[in-house]
């Protein structure tokens, strides 16, 4: 009885750290290419328009770090996140705050997973909306289809 108890608490066990390290191992394994048209801003970085690659820094911590490189390898930044939960999308993408001219890196959403990341406001992008009277939930969002 005693070893029956044993088996199924490893064997659950087991299950419960398999699944944990497959939902991991497919965030680690995405990799988002994407043409942003217009400079951006990634916390307090701000990136010219071009061909960016991004991944996901530590996919098995609960705050992923996201970072994001210019293919050309002379524009790189890195920026937390907090995982959002939405609808499964059929492709990836990038979303931006956008104030007048200006576009913030808001969320990051992966190929067919309906777990999204979202950037924190930058200070730069705070004193933007204090500049410009707007409330921190009055912005336009641009989404850029990624490959």
């Amino acid at each position: 009885m005693k070893n029956n108890f044993y088996l199924h608490f490893a064997t659950a066990l087991l299950i419960a750290v398999l699944g944990v390290t497959a939902n991991a191992q497919s965030r680690n394994t995405q990799r988002l290419e994407v043409n942003v048209p217009f400079a951006f801003n990634v916390g307090n970085a701000t990136m010219p328009a071009g061909e960016y690659i991004v991944s996901i820094v530590n996919p098995m911590a609960s705050g992923s770090v996201l970072k994001i490189s210019s293919v050309d390898g002379r524009s790189t930044a890195m920026t937390r996140t907090t995982d959002i939960i939405g609808w499964s999308t059929t492709s990836a993408k990038l979303t931006f705050r956008h104030y007048g001219a200006q576009y913030f890196l808001g969320q990051v959403w992966m190929e067919s997973e309906s777990t999204g990341l979202t950037t924190p406001r930058s200070s730069s992008e705070k004193t933007l909306q204090r500049q410009l009277g707007k409330a921190p939930t009055n912005y336009d969002v641009v989404a850029v289809n990624a490959r």
